[in-house]
């Protein structure tokens, strides 16, 4: 209609602390790059950039980042795929008719994000490879047993989420979660797997890593660790932190105590201080943060005792499930 006002474009609030800390850590890393130097004598780049000093060419590990970019979403569209369309699993985004706060569109922060952390993940990808190569990993069929195998399997991501609970629960306390944890909790009910579980602080992803490899090496240390469990653990770990952000209502879990499934993390993106556990929710049973996940419904009714003859008697409250904020 001619002369109605176009609705303005809502753009969130971002709170600059968090690029401000991302910046600063940014910054923290080049310096300590600059000041490194190669792991070993053949590799041409620095040990930060290169642990496993087995790259001799600066073009061909820019060209093997590049190539990690588009993999990672072409993991993205065959989960996606196999979820709608083969499997058929049933949406946790949908069914609510209430004020559902989901992040529907990226903003230009959100980008920058994602294309910092392409980076973050490929480093953190390059020392869980060292790690992998290392001598805290055997490769020979003879040393496969139940203890360097299934067992090494479960107890590097028991010990993962054991490590990474109070590191995520901390995270969410109101001093510090401005400055890192708040940006990946812009979003209230995940849905693009990948670029939802990206969206985070660099910090986090650093963190992120680290704790995994120190599950693996605590794991060689104990019960020993075969290739074949410390190359599917990596990959397990790394498919289900997509899957914990799609929008799939599925039973795909680990086989671990009180596994953990995609239906708990959405619940912790709506509801902030629950289920801070990711593979495993032993240790949000443990410390009383479990909580049962509980889907979107509709509006609830109650009759108005003070409705007028001839009208409804039903009036509308808050939706059962209300994504809720943050602190």
């Amino acid at each position: 209609m001619e002369g109605a006002e176009k609705p303005e474009k809502h753009k969130t609030y971002v709170d600059p602390r968090g690029p401000a800390v991302a910046v600063a850590f940014i910054g923290l890393f080049v310096v300590a790059t600059i000041l490194s130097k190669p792991s070993t004598p053949e590799s041409t780049l620095p040990w930060t950039l290169d642990p496993t000093g087995e790259m001799t060419s600066v073009k061909g590990y820019f060209m093997l980042y590049a190539m990690t970019i588009p993999a990672k979403e072409i993991l993205n569209v065959v989960l996606q795929f196999l979820g709608t369309w083969v499997f058929r699993f049933k949406r946790m985004d949908e069914g609510g008719d209430g004020p559902v706060k989901k992040l529907e569109v990226l903003e230009f922060h959100d980008l920058c994000y994602l294309a910092l952390n392409t980076m973050v993940e490929f480093l953190g990808l390059n020392y869980i490879l060292a790690f992998l190569l290392s001598t805290s990993v055997v490769y020979p069929l003879r040393n496969f047993c139940l203890f360097s195998g299934p067992f090494a399997f479960v107890m590097i991501m028991v010990i993962n989420d054991i490590i990474y609970y109070p590191f995520h629960a901390v995270a969410h306390k109101r001093s510090l979660y401005p400055l890192c944890h708040k940006q990946h909790h812009r979003q209230f009910l995940p849905f693009r797997g990948y670029a939802d579980a990206a969206n985070q602080h660099p910090i986090e992803q650093t963190y992120g890593f680290c704790i995994f490899i120190l599950s693996m090496w605590i794991t060689s240390k104990t019960l020993g660790l075969h290739a074949s469990s410390a190359w599917f653990a990596t990959l397990s770990w790394a498919i289900l932190n997509i899957c914990n952000h799609l929008a799939f209502d599925t039973r795909i879990h680990l086989p671990v105590p009180y596994p953990a499934l995609p239906r708990d993390h959405n619940m912790h993106h709506r509801f902030p201080t629950c289920n801070y556990s990711t593979l495993s929710s032993m240790m949000d049973r443990f410390n009383g943060t479990y909580r049962e996940y509980v889907p979107l419904g509709p509006k609830k009714v109650k009759l108005d005792p003070n409705a007028p003859l001839g009208s409804s008697p039903i009036s509308a409250e808050e939706p059962v499930a209300l994504v809720t904020r943050p602190e």
